[in-house]
């Protein structure tokens, strides 16, 4: 049988094919040697929209690498993946629930170079969700927010908590619509 989604252009991919190329990338992840072309790997696949349980376990991975991957492109290439992941695939809610509350609950993550990167992704989802769930998730992810721009001690994560916040602020206060959330947004 076929995964979800593995038609279209080029080569077909049943689904043993894929479970097997999915192991291969997880066990490979970690080489930074193999990162680029492991990393466009898994472009492809989400962009081809195939869905496996080893996928939604395989951007675990890849969400932890947003925090813990010693280099910048890594960080910003895994933030990139785990975005197209959770603005394209079919979430159900508690799922979607559980990859908020990852960025969420690791707005203190003790190193700032991962913390700069994980709110990097934080005002892009803010940034990109559509926006009835932005609305719906809209308390979940600024009271969080505020109390990490409070506590924040880094100056670049202060900027970036910032952004976030005003980025969630400006598209929940469009949402509104009235003229009151303009004329507050302007003040």
């Amino acid at each position: 049988s076929e995964a979800r989604g593995a038609s279209g252009g080029g080569a077909r991919l049943g689904e043993p094919q894929l479970r097997w190329l999915l192991k291969f990338v997880q066990v490979h992840l970690d080489d930074g040697g193999l990162q680029p072309s492991l990393f466009g790997l898994l472009r492809v696949v989400l962009g081809r929209r195939f869905v496996l349980p080893e996928l939604y376990d395989m951007m675990l991975v890849v969400g932890d690498m947003v925090l813990q991957a010693d280099a910048e492109p890594v960080r910003s290439a895994c933030g990139s993946l785990f975005l197209t992941f959770l603005l394209n695939y079919p979430l159900g809610p508690k799922r979607l629930q559980q990859n908020l509350d990852f960025l969420v609950s690791n707005l203190g993550y003790e190193v700032p170079s991962g913390r700069a990167s994980l709110l990097a992704l934080v005002r892009q989802v803010v940034l990109k969700l559509p926006p009835p769930l932005l609305h719906e998730q809209a308390d979940r992810l600024l009271l969080p927010l505020v109390a990490r721009l409070v506590n924040e001690t880094d100056r670049s994560c202060v900027a970036a908590v910032g952004e976030a916040v005003r980025a969630l602020l400006g598209r929940v206060c469009a949402q509104s619509g009235g003229a009151k959330a303009a004329g507050a947004r302007e003040r």
